[in-house]
């Protein structure tokens, strides 16, 4: 990928860059807020991690006009330990993840692997509901009650198989008719999309291919080696993912369900609590409980549900 980095902070940016570069990414270096906004809309990056604190144009005004751009870029705010609200904050307005100083090689390496992944993967086709390989079933119900707004209420039911490399694609899919339905604004999809993924791979990695979430963190490459072994093997390969999502002009949901044993949900620290905040692992349950209205499991923990109402305009 083409990264762009801006952080005032010379020991940061250079842990940061030697990570980057260990990677094989393109680099370019800004030294404040309105050099990177110039580099941005120059040079088109596919990601940008940004300081909170920056001279000229500070972190959450770039990530501002970055996100008023008509492009979709990844953002990742880099925040001192010491201000959780900030980086709630900034989750908030639609940064895609974020760092802490100082820089650590493991959180930078998880951050790639999630970040990589959504990038590829939401510029894809949407998903062709015909392919077998793809849906084993699916059922649609598009309900307009009321003829002169529309269609104002539409619901789908999918069971796919563990084809985790579809996710995006299926994601895609699911989430085309958001923007038409006026249930969330521009800047706001590709987080909806982010979050959404991140409860489907948790369903098939974590449920059905019952994957450590340690084995990811550790070793992103042998996670998904054993991902697909696992998939093609017995009990796994026969468990499925049903999803239900539903539109209507106040709210949209989905309903997430896997076949694997469940989970004890209710050990889950608080993701919103500032003490958890900075836990690797359940970085995903912590943008859906801030970016959702609501979020709640199943008693036997294989079923999540999350739902988003339209939020008014303030005049």
């Amino acid at each position: 990928m083409e990264i762009l980095i801006a952080e005032e902070n010379q020991e940061a940016c250079s842990a940061l860059a030697e990570v980057l570069k260990s990677c094989g990414h393109l680099l370019k270096v800004a030294q404040d807020g309105e050099e990177a906004l110039t580099v941005f809309r120059e040079t088109r990056p596919d990601l940008l991690f940004s300081g909170l604190t920056l001279p000229k144009l500070g972190g959450m005004e770039l990530l501002r006009e970055v996100q008023s751009d008509p492009r979709e870029m990844l953002f990742v705010m880099i925040c001192p330990m010491s201000d959780p609200e900030k980086i709630q904050q900034a989750l908030k307005k639609g940064a895609a993840d974020f760092l802490t100083r100082p820089i650590q090689e493991r959180e930078v390496l998880r951050t790639l692997d999630r970040l990589q992944s959504l990038k590829k993967g939401f510029v894809s086709c949407p998903l062709d509901s015909s392919d077998p390989s793809n849906s084993e079933s699916v059922d649609f119900s598009i309900h307009p009650t009321d003829p002169k707004a529309g269609l104002v209420e539409e619901s789908k039911t999918l069971e796919i198989k563990n084809d985790f490399e579809s996710v995006h694609s299926l994601v895609n899919y699911l989430n085309q008719d958001l923007m038409r339905y006026g249930l969330v604004e521009d800047e706001e999809l590709l987080t909806i999309n982010t979050l959404l993924a991140e409860a489907l791979e948790n369903a098939i990695f974590h449920g059905n291919l019952e994957l450590p979430k340690e084995l990811r963190l550790e070793n992103p490459q042998l996670f998904y080696e054993t991902a697909k072994q696992k998939s093609g093997m017995e009990p796994y390969q026969n468990r499925r993912v049903l999803i239900q999502h539903a539109i209507s002009r106040n709210s949209f949901k989905y309903i997430i369900r896997d076949e694997g044993k469940g989970f004890e949900h209710t050990e889950i620290p608080d993701p919103t609590d500032p003490q958890n905040l900075f836990q690797l692992q359940g970085r995903g349950l912590l943008m859906i409980s801030l970016f959702m209205d609501e979020m709640f499991w199943n008693e036997r923990g294989n079923e999540i549900t999350m739902i988003r109402y339209k939020k008014r305009k303030s005049c």
